[in-house]
């Protein structure tokens, strides 16, 4: 009997610090209030629907290819592993000018990482850090607009507030600030 309770109480010690949580549970999580845990997965496979090659055209004229590929256990900054989407860019001009290629870019190197879903389960946030001299950076949202059509999605970049001191006059984001692009499967 004594051993039982032993091994009980061991199992439920090392249950406690081995938590794993899903990613519905971190998108319900404020202030800090999430549970301890180890580590994030993807249990119900929420980002398998990103996954894969997508392309789309602003109106500027500028056509946009991205690669989304799904990590499992993926760890930034020493922080705890979580699943997560990683992207790829590559925008060229109409008339096949290449502005950015980040295609063949190591996962450490991917310039736009996964983050979280909002509370709704609707819109998925990355990082994307471009040109941070001139303030390139900020927020990325995935999102579909016809929840029964997972060919078409939306990306919408909004750009961090900060104050530029060494960009050159002119510049503009590589993708368009707070404004939607619609992209394809391929």
């Amino acid at each position: 009997m004594r051993n039982r309770l032993i091994i009980l109480g061991m199992f439920a010690v090392f249950s406690c610090k081995a938590q794993v949580i899903s990613l519905e549970q971190v998108s319900q999580c404020e202030s800090g209030n999430c549970p301890e845990y180890t580590s994030i997965k993807d249990i119900n496979n929420r980002l398998d629907k990103y996954v894969g090659t997508w392309k789309g055209s602003y109106t500027d004229g500028r056509l946009y290819e991205f690669q989304f590929i799904k990590k499992i256990g993926y760890s930034r900054w020493g922080g705890k592993p979580r699943d997560l989407i990683l992207g790829r860019i590559q925008i060229k001009k109409t008339d096949g000018t290449l502005i950015l290629n980040s295609l063949n870019a190591s996962d450490s190197n991917a310039s736009i990482k996964g983050l979280e879903f909002d509370k709704s389960l609707i819109k998925y946030q990355m990082y994307y850090s471009g040109n941070a001299e001139c303030n390139d950076k900020g927020y990325v949202y995935l999102f579909f607009p016809d929840p029964n059509n997972l060919n078409q999605m939306k990306l919408t970049f909004m750009q961090e507030p900060d104050i530029i001191v060494s960009c050159p006059s002119g510049y503009k984001t590589l993708m368009p600030d707070a404004k939607a692009i619609l992209l394809t499967k391929q």
